[in-house]
């Protein structure tokens, strides 16, 4: 928010003679290769057969050593480990994914308390970004037709910037606010200081739906995809935005045509949304009981799931005796109530809040 940075640009130390690692960065990420990994290449099409380093019909870059950048691994495309190639020292030594990010389980290890430093520091930058945007009046329309231009409860208008779906709801009926999960909403514009690729959403996201693999964007359950595919194209028919996920505490950020709130038991997306959020408590459970190093960890279409790296020992592999603590763990978490807080982040802040994973 605020000014809109610059892409930020691989250090000079990242290129190819520094120990044979080679940054190829593309508008979304980095792909590093490094001595022994290769990206397997795909067969362009005729028509897209050119010199390496076109970008290709998803946005994705072709380069001469990592084929299409930008996109999921799957089993038949993904990188090769060569074993003996370009290890540290003695020439036949395995190169292995994770390194020595994981050592041993720790309980709490300080690059938690570290990474919550680095999260303080930005989240005050965006603040101070998000404290320039000028608020200014908002209507938002409700399913049945009701147009809100002011809470119902105190008569405060609505506005961008200001307001989030919650706020409406809550204007409404509390219950209402409480029992939603996340709002789809529709907007009929937006206010002139909104950058969509500021706010993270500009272009297609090649990794969960918009040029990605169908197969694995059912898997995820479609994250940030809207599922009533007739909202849509009415949306479309009668020229306004499509339809958007929008966290409920998100500010708006131009006059709504359509705001739904979403309940679990009656919206897939509701519960892709819910699924989602239960990964992260996962997935910080993981960090403070063992210190792993989390990968992934999307929504299902019935559930969710988070892979982490905790080495190659026996001393990464869970046990039945785990279980019990992690869910310990989930149910400490919870009851701590933290906040759900979206925050944009550069890919410079991203590599310092994830500097050893």
């Amino acid at each position: 928010m605020g000014k809109k940075p610059s892409p930020p640009q691989p250090p000079a130390d990242n290129a190819a003679g520094a120990g044979g690692l080679s940054l190829n960065a593309t508008a979304k990420f980095a792909v590093l290769d490094a001595p022994g990994i290769t990206q397997s290449v795909p067969p362009p099409p005729p028509a897209a057969a050119s010199a390496a380093g076109k970008v290709a019909a998803d946005g994705s870059s072709a380069t001469a050593g990592g084929g299409l950048q930008g996109r999921r691994a799957k089993a038949g495309a993904g990188p090769r480990m060569e074993q003996g190639a370009g290890g540290a020292g003695d020439e036949d030594e395995a190169i292995m994914i994770g390194g020595n990010s994981f050592l041993e389980r720790t309980k709490m290890p300080a690059w938690i308390k570290d990474r919550e430093d680095v999260y303080a520091a930005i989240a005050a930058r965006r603040a101070e970004e998000l404290s320039s945007k000028a608020p200014t009046a908002i209507s938002v329309t409700m399913p049945d037709g009701t147009v809100l231009a002011a809470n119902k409860k105190t008569g405060a208008p609505f506005q961008s910037w200001t307001t989030s779906p919650y706020d409406v709801a809550a204007s409404i009926s509390q219950g209402l606010a409480d029992s939603s999960v996340v709002a789809r909403v529709t907007y009929a514009d937006y206010v002139d200081d909104y950058d969509a690729a500021q706010d993270g959403v500009g272009g297609g996201d090649v990794l969960m739906g918009e040029g990605g693999d169908e197969e694995e964007e059912a898997d995820a359950g479609g994250e940030e995809q809207v599922g009533d595919a007739a909202a849509a194209a009415a949306a479309a028919a009668a020229g306004r935005i499509k339809p958007v996920l929008w966290d409920l505490t998100r500010p708006l950020v131009g006059n709504v045509a359509r705001l739904e709130l979403l309940k679990f038991d009656a919206d897939a997306d509701a519960k892709t949304a819910f699924w989602h959020s239960s990964a992260h408590i996962l997935g910080e459970a993981l960090e403070h009981l063992y210190g792993c190093r989390l990968t992934i960890g999307p929504p299902l279409a019935g559930g969710f799931y988070y892979d982490s790296y905790m080495g190659t020992g026996g001393d990464g592999t869970f046990k039945d005796d785990d279980y019990r603590p992690i869910e310990q763990e989930v149910q400490k978490i919870v009851k701590s109530k933290q906040r759900f807080e979206r925050m944009v982040v550069t890919k410079s802040e991203a590599l310092q809040l994830f500097a050893g994973n």
